[in-house]
């Protein structure tokens, strides 16, 4: 039998996840044991019909099952999968990450004009959505983070600071700050409240910086400045600019660390560099040659890649030498 070139099925399960998501019947229901349509609708403030069908599309999607309540009606509530995936705090929970799925999907639908004019969605009327786009970081599987701290610590040994550049919404930071590490967090102003809500009273133990990345590095000194999933948003010009800055701020013996997808070594990343094309004037995937250009050049030495088991991603260390 010819197997379909696209998962039709997967590709219609995303948007109704992102639509009851997005129309409020995913927490209508996490409210209760049981709710009829109508209690659903009501909660969610939708159309009863309409709810209904939808409704019913995620119990043939084992998402939704029906309950008995000894009512005429049927009652709904959601299972422990759906829960796991879209509710409840945890390793599995990924219900940012469908919506910010779905948004980057409306720039998708741009490519043509985006391939004609190479110019890029976000430029041309698609509005990013960052509060999704930053919180979808956050939901990072748990063992990623783990493995970039662990391979962190294995290339610097101790790190008594470090800077998080671009850090969204501190996922990241946290891991080091719970190690530790006195630790600064540099993104937008915009974003700092988002972090300041995921951290909850974590954040108190992170410094919240606001300011571009690409108008100039906050000063100090770090014993590890880390760029996490950052340089694939700008070009290689601005890269060796932004990597010039950073060894500046890094302390003597000190470690610059960049995770992303180095465009010869993760299988990912021809793919990923169309979802930059699309979503940023500049940004792409870089080589390991045009990474380990931008340290050598800065003064950074000893430079290595890591290939990430986790994401399929690399992490490009390098560290300032003793005495400069």
């Amino acid at each position: 039998m010819q197997t379909s070139l696209v998962d039709r099925h997967a590709v219609e399960r995303l948007l109704l996840l992102a639509g009851a998501l997005r129309a409020g019947l995913i927490d209508a229901l996490a409210s209760g044991e049981g709710s009829s349509t109508d209690q659903v609708a009501g909660l969610a403030g939708t159309d009863p019909r309409a709810t209904g069908i939808v409704l019913e599309a995620l119990v043939a999607d084992q998402l939704v099952e029906r309950v008995s309540g000894g009512s005429v009606e049927a009652l709904y509530r959601l299972t422990p999968l759906a829960r796991a995936h879209l509710v409840d705090e945890g390793s599995k929970l990924e219900r940012f990450r469908i919506l910010h799925q779905v948004s980057k999907m409306r720039g998708w639908l741009e490519l043509p004009e985006v391939i004609r004019t190479g110019r890029a969605a976000e430029r041309s009327g698609v509005k990013r959505d960052l509060r999704t786009m930053v919180s979808a970081m956050g939901e990072r599987d748990a063992a990623i983070l783990d493995e970039i701290v662990e391979c962190c610590f294995a290339y610097a040994g101790p790190i008594r600071t470090m800077l998080d550049v671009g850090g969204a919404v501190g996922h990241v930071a946290r891991r080091f700050s719970r190690k530790g590490v006195r630790t600064s967090l540099l993104d937008r102003p915009e974003v700092l409240p988002v972090a300041q809500e995921f951290l909850g009273p974590e954040a108190g133990d992170i410094e919240m910086i606001g300011g571009d990345l690409t108008a100039g590095l906050p000063g100090g000194l770090f014993d590890l400045v880390y760029f996490g999933n950052v340089l694939h948003i700008y070009s290689p010009e601005t890269n060796a600019r932004v990597v010039r800055e950073a060894f500046e701020i890094t302390a003597t013996g000190g470690t610059i660390a960049i995770q992303d997808y180095v465009s010869d070594r993760s299988p990912i990343a021809p793919m990923f560099a169309v979802n930059m094309l699309r979503s940023t004037d500049e940004g792409g995937v870089w080589s390991e040659a045009e990474h380990r250009r931008w340290l050598s050049e800065a003064g950074f030495v000893d430079a290595t890649v890591v290939d990430l088991d986790c994401n399929r991603t690399q992490l490009v260390l390098a560290r300032r030498p003793a005495g400069l």
